[in-house]
């Protein structure tokens, strides 16, 4: 009896000793309320290292930028480096949160939740509806809290460049003239803006601006006569080696103009190293699942599931959402 005893304390003093280390593993830090350089910088190098494909480098690069941007961010006190953040947006009357990480060497030991509860302090008193989207893990935590109410899911297919050329290929050319959005004239560009508005029900100006200034993306517009009709994008995904592109958003009115759009943003994507994956997103309820998803094919299992903290309806023109633009940083459908 003695033995055991004795090593049932020594095993409580390793599992104590364990325990102090891995809380020591969390340096000192301070819960901040606005970005710096260098939070942003460390917030966009862990997205990539992370390898969140649902979302993509333009955003990245326009969240520290749009005037609709918030967040709580824990910033080692040493030396301003970031070791979790929780970034969200406020517009158009409600709170979109696009990001919630803990540096994966500070995972499970609570600073995650310090960050939330210090963002719900922040968000619940606006009295606005919440929403997100989570993997399908995760999805029954945050149901659990503050955003119980499941509003659409996406689902991903992922295609190599010659199988989405090969998919293009399929169909006649529709009766439209197409145009790269940096050889646009200006009163062609307000005019795609006013077409987003049309379809997405939402004043994006600001969204939009950073989506067609980006060096990550490439926009296709479709014109009939002198109006829009329909238009796509392309961003690239992730660190370089991922070699990963994602489509969104493509607001059209039929499969054949989904085609020819993507079939000339595919001579974008054959600039990068060859080898290279696209994701297209798929929202249910959408023109993509009626018309597009069967025939695209190659479907994956990564699911993201949109949530919210009330019952709430899309402004979006669902019959000609092929393609959303899933952005973190803006909610479209």
């Amino acid at each position: 009896f003695p033995l055991l005893f004795a090593n049932f304390q020594n095993a409580r003093k390793l599992i104590f000793l364990q325990f102090s280390h891995r809380m020591h593993d969390i340096p000192p830090y301070t819960l901040v309320e606005q970005g710096t350089e260098r939070l942003w910088a460390d917030f966009k190098k862990t997205v990539r290292d992370l390898e969140w494909t649902s979302t993509d480098n333009t955003v990245l690069w326009a969240t520290p930028q749009l005037s609709s941007t918030r967040c709580i961010c824990a910033e080692r006190i040493s030396d301003g480096s970031m070791l979790g953040c929780c970034v969200w947006h406020e517009h158009e009357g409600f709170i979109w949160i696009g990001f919630y990480i803990t540096h994966p060497s500070h995972k499970g030991w609570g600073l995650g939740t310090k960050i939330w509860s210090r963002a719900m302090e922040r968000i619940q008193p606006t009295n606005k509806a919440i929403g997100l989207r989570a993997v399908s893990k995760m999805c029954n935590k945050y149901k659990s809290g503050a955003t119980p109410v499941e509003i659409s899911r996406i689902k991903k297919h992922l295609l190599t460049v010659d199988q989405m050329k090969e998919f293009c290929a399929r169909y006649e050319r529709p009766d439209c003239c197409l145009e790269l959005y940096h050889e646009m004239r200006e009163d062609q560009r307000d005019d795609l803006r006013r077409f987003d508005h049309e379809i997405t029900g939402q004043n994006r100006t600001e969204w939009l601006d950073k989506l067609f200034a980006s060096d990550e993306s490439q926009i296709a517009v479709l014109f009939k006569e002198t109006k829009v009709c329909a238009y796509a994008g392309v961003s690239t995904v992730g660190h370089p080696e991922l070699n990963l592109f994602k489509i969104g958003p493509c607001f059209a009115s039929s499969v054949a103009e989904f085609a020819l759009l993507t079939k000339w943003l595919m001579q974008w994507v054959e600039k990068f190293p060859s080898g290279a994956k696209i994701i297209v997103s798929i929202l249910t309820g959408s023109a993509g699942e009626r018309h597009l998803a069967h025939a695209l094919g190659h479907p994956i299992s990564d699911e993201l599931v949109t949530l919210f903290s009330e019952e709430f309806e899309t402004k979006m023109n669902l019959d000609m959402c092929y393609v959303p633009n899933n952005a973190h940083c803006h909610f479209d459908a």
